[in-house]
């Protein structure tokens, strides 16, 4: 690392964060217990023991993201290291680094299933409804071993909600922003005892409707556009149904179907453009546990993606003419996994076998109906030492490999010591990520065509973290950690000339995270964090585009104790203020970025265990204007900008 890149960086890092880092940062959140937690449940925060970093998004940190908080907004505000930049606001593609990666670098779960699609690869969760999640769980680093390709730089596992008890239980939530957009979730579920054990039943459905915002400045839209704004109109609905066989099994089973019709906001002729999307989530799972020697997991899913792609351009003389009507492109991908974990002579061995099947076509980017086969084995051994007892170890290796003749071999080792309240940790390990479908077949004219011949990314990671966890007393906590990574990638995708190629020379990212929270007085808690990162292509020494080199946040925040009381006997509120910072972010030669942006947020809630809650957020409080990204414009690169001060008010009843 370069010692003078560090400390510039430091020294420009915004006086807020900075001030909020020297005297605390966001809370490290402990995995939340689930009832009978099985193999797959335990797949992440088990990472998290054995010395990967993991942070934990709760239930209410969810309900308090807003406003009109759909998965991508959630994760930009509550998960250090994980830079997120939603293109034009809610329910739109997002640009994601964790820890200085790519977007493709990062794997998304939904309960331990893969979602990232083997079509253009990336990270499409904007139809995700946050209704139906309990807690999101995010573990850094690399993790090619378990999950397969694209986990590079770490995975993000949603986990969604379960019945908790025997008594029934629902909740219904609506909200409406200043901005005009509408929000209407609910769930209900119950348990139904039987012959083989009983039945756990819930349903959930959500919809969200705006007009949206004008995401780029007046003087950077021709005069040509009618339609400025971004809208979208998204629906959900599912359910999830878990038998219990017993106190030893259970099979469960997820559904998803989400609907929605979404802007594309352009600057430049803008009739209307659209994508009209249907997607289909299932997942189904069978636990066992025979013995407290052994348990396995058995799992199916099918991920299935249908877009009509409509643009409409107005033409500079009058009229319009019609580039895509309802041209189609979409995915079909599902898979099957075994898992198995032995304990035996108090060591643990994980073992499993995965396979991914896809389908997939595109007429907007003209790939030919395709299809692809991925296949992997791994195994883990967790070794616990007795004469070391606060010492956690890990070592694996998996072997993959596809229907065409790619193959990969990685591995990873691990290491948590434990100190009292302190530890350490390290590891190291190697990832891969296989072409993409676009990358692969493209064929249109406007864009890198296909490469059939190209090789799988390879990566090579090494993670050296700390930290402590005081109990300061009355009440009072102060949690500190700092991490250093670096990250090689070999043979890396590249596609900004006329055809995707392997870069020999590859791309070097490392960097810093630091991470601090004090809970102090009753009530009151502050966090802050801050990454600083380099992620260069070795070729050119110039930083990957839409990568900022800092960005960090900072939080303050208060709830009342459970022994205060509100305006009447049993109610209680809470409130905090959170600053955002992005610093330098390069993209097609230009920068942007460089900003600060503040959201606030309280709660009410009130009557029979707090049944009834009112939340008010408000996003972007002074209304800065700032960019998330760069795009092509009448007069060359324009800024999208973020979200302006957009107000949502809430009302939930649960029961």
């Amino acid at each position: 690392m370069r010692l003078t890149y560090w400390i510039q960086g430091l020294a420009a890092l915004p006086p807020l964060l900075a001030a909020g880092l020297a005297g605390a940062a966001e809370t490290h959140l402990a995995p939340l217990a689930v009832e009978a937690p099985g193999i797959e449940e335990t797949a992440t925060s088990d990472l998290a023991r054995l010395g990967w970093e993991m942070e934990v998004v709760t239930r209410a940190q969810i309900e308090r993201a807003g406003p009109s908080a759909d998965v991508t907004r959630v994760l930009q505000r509550y998960v250090p290291g994980l830079y997120v930049a939603p293109k034009n606001g809610p329910f739109d593609y997002g640009t994601y680094s964790l820890r200085g990666s790519r977007s493709a670098d990062i794997l998304i779960l939904l309960d331990g299933v893969r979602l990232n699609n083997r079509l253009y690869g990336g990270l499409y969760i904007d139809t995700i409804s946050t209704a139906a999640i309990e807690r999101i769980e995010v573990v850094k680093g690399a993790q090619g071993l378990i999950f397969g390709t694209e986990a590079v730089a770490g995975v993000i596992n949603i986990v969604t909600r379960r019945v908790t008890g025997d008594d029934p239980e629902g909740a219904i939530t609506a909200g409406l922003a200043s901005d005009g957009a509408r929000h209407l979730d609910g769930r209900v579920g119950d348990r139904f005892p039987n012959a083989l054990g009983a039945l756990d039943l819930m349903v959930f459905g959500s919809h969200d409707q705006s007009n949206g915002y004008i995401p780029y400045r007046s003087e950077d839209i021709d005069a040509t556009v009618s339609d400025r704004r971004r809208s979208y109109r998204v629906a959900n609905l599912g359910f999830r149904a878990t038998q219990h066989l017993g106190d030893t099994a259970r099979a469960d089973l997820f559904y998803q179907y989400a609907a929605g019709k979404l802007d594309f906001a352009r600057p430049v002729s803008n009739h209307d453009t659209f994508n009209d999307r249907t997607q289909h989530i299932v997942t189904a799972s069978f636990e066992h546990t025979p013995s407290q020697a052994f348990d396995y997991a058995l799992r199916a899913h099918l991920n299935v993606w249908d877009t009509d792609y409509t643009r409409i351009y107005n033409q500079p003389g009058g009229g319009t003419t019609t580039v895509n009507d309802g041209d189609y492109w979409g995915f079909k991908d599902y898979g099957l996994k075994a898992q198995g974990r032995w304990r035996f002579a108090g060591q643990e061995l994980l073992f499993g076998a995965d396979s991914q099947f896809y389908r997939g076509a595109d007429d907007v980017l003209v790939i030919g109906k395709q299809t692809g086969e991925a296949y992997g084995l791994f195994t883990q051994l967790r070794p616990h030492l007795e004469a070391l007892p606060e010492t956690d170890l890990s070592i694996g290796t998996r072997y993959n490999w596809t229907a065409d003749g790619a193959e990969a071999l990685v591995w990873s080792a691990s290491i948590r010591q434990g100190f009292g309240p302190a530890f350490i940790r390290a590891l190291a390990g190697t990832s891969f990520r296989l072409p993409t479908a676009e990358q692969l077949y493209a064929n249109d004219d406007c864009c890198a065509k296909g490469n059939p011949g190209l090789d799988p990314e390879t990566s090579r990671e090494v993670e050296l973290g700390g930290g402590v966890d005081f109990d300061l007393g009355r009440d009072a906590r102060l949690t500190l950690e700092v991490t250093a990574f670096r990250r090689e990638i070999d043979d890396m995708i590249d596609g900004s000339g006329d055809r995707f190629v392997n870069i020999s020379e590859g791309v070097l990212s490392e960097g810093v995270e630091l991470e601090a929270g004090l809970d102090f007085a009753r009530g009151w808690s502050t966090g802050a964090g801050v990454t600083f990162v380099s992620t260069e292509r070795r070729d050119t020494g110039l930083q990957l585009d839409n990568i900022p080199t800092r960005h960090g946040f900072v939080r303050i925040g208060y709830e009342t104790p459970d022994d205060t009381r509100g305006f009447a006997p049993g109610d209680s509120w809470g409130a905090d203020l959170y600053a955002r910072h992005v610093g330098d972010v390069r993209a097609r030669g230009t920068e942007y970025g460089d900003y600060v942006v503040f959201d606030a947020s309280g709660f009410y809630a009130f009557g029979p265990n707090g049944a009834h809650r009112l939340t008010l957020t408000v996003e972007n409080l002074f209304d800065r204007n700032y960019a998330t990204g760069r795009t092509t414009g009448a007069s060359g690169q324009v800024d999208q900008l973020g979200r302006p001060l957009t107000a949502e008010l809430r009302y939930g009843y649960s029961f």
